[in-house]
């Protein structure tokens, strides 16, 4: 993350950061969608669960998932996805960081779900994640 943010303000732009925030919101919601599938849950299961879990977190001292909005946005309207994103770089560039790693460790959350529940051994996710960010990408 810090190679490309060093690399944006070198030509004074923010392509590679937002590259970088798109292709985490992509891989923790594809992420997200295979654990819908392999746990037989609705997105909107899914979601709910998200959203109760990020208010259990904060009510007990601990951080709310700022992902969640980022999430939501890409499993119901890829637009306002974007948005947060956008908004967030504009209103806070460390939270926007902030938010890549929460976006990064959420998607690691999900490989460390389906290889303990399921057997799904990392490496398979990790190249089923490749080949579905470089569709993404291509997109």
């Amino acid at each position: 993350m810090s190679a490309a943010a060093r690399a944006d303000a070198d030509e004074n732009g923010t392509d590679r950061i937002f590259l970088l925030a798109t292709g985490a919101a992509a891989a923790a919601t594809g992420l997200a969608l295979v654990l819908c599938d392999e746990t037989e849950q609705t997105v909107d299961e899914l979601l709910t669960a998200l959203e109760e879990a990020s208010d259990r977190g904060a009510a007990e001292g601990g951080p709310k998932l700022n992902a969640l909005p980022v999430i939501q946005g890409l499993l119901v309207d890829q637009a306002s996805a974007g948005e947060v994103l956008g908004t967030t770089f504009a209103r806070d560039q460390g939270e926007f960081f902030d938010l890549i790693l929460e976006l990064a460790d959420f998607a690691a959350t999900c490989i460390t779900i389906r290889a303990a529940r399921y057997g799904t051994p990392v490496a398979d996710t990790l190249t089923d994640l490749e080949k579905m960010l470089k569709e993404f990408v291509d997109a």
